[in-house]
């Protein structure tokens, strides 16, 4: 390396490590001796064109000159002319001294702010990524961002509650734990936004309700097949490795039972309902009668419904038995009778979210998050299909934030993992929220992984815990070159010799261990284009702009969901000693439904009755006839037991249809009822 740029570089290293003070002082003297060369130049100009330059010319006497002839014109426009020569010169110079020569190693280093400002990090609307100088960091436009946070590390405080508080628009987020249901639904409920929590397994019901097929038109045959495709491609995913024969045919399937449902206006066009039809006697027999009464009737079957259900019915029964057993496995989720109901109506259209600031929670407890993902992925892909169908100028301008807070847990999903190549056009952003890169990896391997990356505009880095992570990182961040100087001494006898020598070396902008101990309030930002930015994290039970606008959220009301019996020995019934008013006005309303029911038999009474802990848990089965949905009030408060008591005392009469006069007191002992058959 020539000596002058290692020298000019070693002057700037020393300067960069000096006290203030001494900065001060080194400034002020280059300056002064900046425009001490200056006006001597200035002069020296002047005088040539004066023609005053000689042999005989003292120096000493120039000052004296100069007062003398000070209010001379023709001096002070050579004065000038000399001034603009001298700034040239002085220019050249000191951009000469500051040039710097290529690295050898590398110039890393850290974002100016207006590197920051450049790249639209101070955006007065955006998502919140961080705060800098006393001012919050917000990225505009319409790029994806990426938060790579270990657990714990502060990504709900610092990232997804401040930007739930604060985002205008559109909004759906996977709201693990239901924090941020329960932090913000009440700011975006009171500013004028349709506010929904979708969390099917709610164990007290409290969830909107979401119908994946509510959105297909089941008049329309070709929509009909069309849809379910889609569906049946999500549900039953090929295999990587595996023969993709079984999954193939379990779409075909799925497809054909799913077009004969949504052709019988008289059933309930859902999942549960499919699931229903495939698992209900044997389908191998029953569906041909079906399709051929119908036929017969002539009610409308399209030839895609009744190819598929004849390749489906007339294949051995091995083979049979295989394709019915991989749907249903893949479909056992809804025999959870809080996920049917959840999934048998819905109260909110996905198509309006460009149209109509709303805002979805999908609630979900850590424990259930792996269960629930096959409806949450299926519900991301009808997000994105029904939103990508239009341009936002024909489909709605408002921007729509999906935010995906704990995204590995979802498990694969290949269309959220292609859709950041091309949602954004459609108005539509991700904030992608993982603990580290091994998660995606894990899932969809490393080129997918990196195309996700590489479709973020901006990644949010907490302090790694990993120290392959912080490998990786570090050397994301980038290296610079830095002046090692090194000291010898030679002794010979009585004489020493010293000698210094310098050498250029790599060094990293911050080391793995550095990255490793930064401090948990600083983050790193790594944008295309410039350099990292480093930061420092929000936190908003800090802030009066965040906790200002925490309020309670919106109550939502709990359904009830009971279970219709055709077995008197799965029913619980009362035992007591006496039948009060209550006892007879349910039986004598009971008797008149079974005595008015068609083909109805003394013997099987309908009863009612709680789901039990294997229902509950999916053990034990539920057929559809069993299912019975009713809206409730207000839950009781815990512990108050004649509140409780009236409380269903008061849901049995409502079912039952028994005036209020007839119920018993609410003072009354809860009894256990048992039924002993008849």
């Amino acid at each position: 390396m020539p000596e002058n740029s290692r020298l000019r570089r070693c002057i700037l290293i020393r300067l960069s490590h000096a006290r203030p003070l001494t900065k001060v002082a080194i400034v002020a003297g280059i300056s002064a001796a900046i425009l001490s060369a200056c006006a001597a130049c200035a002069v020296f100009v002047a005088l040539i064109g004066l023609k005053q330059v000689g042999p005989h010319m003292q120096i000493t006497a120039i000052p004296a000159w100069l007062w003398y002839y000070r209010d001379d014109p023709l001096l002070h426009l050579w004065l000038q002319r000399g001034l603009l020569v001298s700034g040239a010169i002085a220019f050249i110079l000191i951009l000469a001294l500051l040039r710097r020569g290529r690295a050898l190693h590398g110039t890393a280093r850290f974002a100016s702010e207006s590197e920051v400002r450049r790249e639209h990090l101070r955006a007065k609307s955006g998502i919140i990524v961080g705060q800098k100088g006393g001012r919050y960091l917000v990225f505009g436009g319409t790029e994806h961002v990426l938060l790579e946070a270990p657990t714990r590390a502060g990504k709900g405080v610092g990232v997804v509650i401040p930007n739930l508080l604060s985002w205008a628009d559109s909004v759906v987020v996977l709201d693990v734990k239901r924090e941020n249901w329960d932090i913000t639904a009440g700011f975006r409920s009171r500013h004028g936004q349709k506010v929904y929590l979708f969390d099917p397994l709610d164990v007290e019901g409290r969830t909107a309700r979401y119908n994946p097929l509510s959105f297909i038109d089941r008049l329309d045959d070709t929509d009909v097949v069309n849809e379910l495709q889609k569906i049946g491609g999500m549900l039953f995913p090929a295999p990587e490795k595996a023969d993709p024969f079984w999954a193939e045919a379990a779409r075909a399937a799925f497809v054909g039972v799913g077009a004969l449902v949504a052709a019988n206006p008289a059933l309930p066009f859902t999942i549960g309902e499919i699931y229903r039809r495939l698992t209900e006697g044997d389908p191998k027999v029953e569906l041909p009668k079906v399709v051929e009464e119908a036929q017969k009737r002539g009610q409308r079957l399209s030839q895609a419904c009744v190819s598929a259900l004849s390749d489906f019915t007339s294949a051995s029964d091995n083979t049979f038995s295989g394709i019915k057993q991989t749907i249903t496995s893949k479909l056992s989720l809804w025999l959870n009778p809080y996920v049917d109901a959840a999934t048998s109506e819905t109260d909110f259209d996905l198509r309006q979210v460009r149209r109509e600031r709303i805002s979805i929670y999908l609630g979900v407890s850590p424990d259930n998050i792996d269960r629930i993902a096959p409806v949450y992925n299926l519900f991301l892909q009808q997000l994105v299909d029904l939103n990508t169908r239009e341009l936002p100028a024909t489909g709605g301008q408002i921007p729509v934030l999906i935010l995906l807070d704990e995204f590995a847990r979802l498990g694969k999903a290949p269309v959220i993992a292609s859709a950041f190549s091309y949602v954004a056009g459609y108005g539509l952003r991700l904030l992608l929220v993982i603990q580290s890169r091994s998660q995606p990896r894990s899932i969809y391997g490393s080129d997918i992984t990196d195309e996700i990356i590489a479709n973020c505009g901006l990644e949010v880095v907490f302090t790694p815990k990993e120290l392959r992570v912080a490998n990786e990182l570090s050397e994301r961040l980038g290296f610079f070159t830095m002046t090692v100087k090194s000291k010898s001494r030679t002794i010979h006898g009585m004489l020493a010799n010293r000698s210094i020598s310098e050498s250029d070396q790599r060094r990293a902008l911050m080391m793995p261990q550095e990255l490793m101990q930064m401090p948990k309030g600083d983050l790193l930002l790594l944008r295309g284009g410039i350099p990292p930015v480093r930061a420092r994290k929000i936190e908003y039970f800090r802030s009066k702009r965040f906790t200002s606008r925490i309020s309670d959220p919106p109550k939502v009301a709990p359904r009830l969901i009971l279970i219709r019996s055709a077995k008197p020995a799965f029913a619980t019934q009362a035992a007591s000693t006496g039948s009060n008013v209550l006892d007879q006005a349910i039986e004598a309303k009971r008797a008149a439904l079974v005595a008015n029911a068609p083909n109805a038999r003394e013997e099987e009474p309908v009863v009612t009755r709680m789901l039990t802990d294997d229902e509950l848990s999916g053990f034990a089965e539920i057929t559809d006839e069993m299912l019975v949905l009713g809206d409730l009030e207000e839950l009781p408060p815990p512990g108050d037991e004649k509140a409780a008591l009236a409380f269903v005392m008061a849901m049995t009469a409502r079912a039952a249809d028994i005036p209020e006069e007839a119920q018993e007191p609410s003072d009354l002992p809860m009894i256990a009822r048992h039924d002993h058959g008849r």
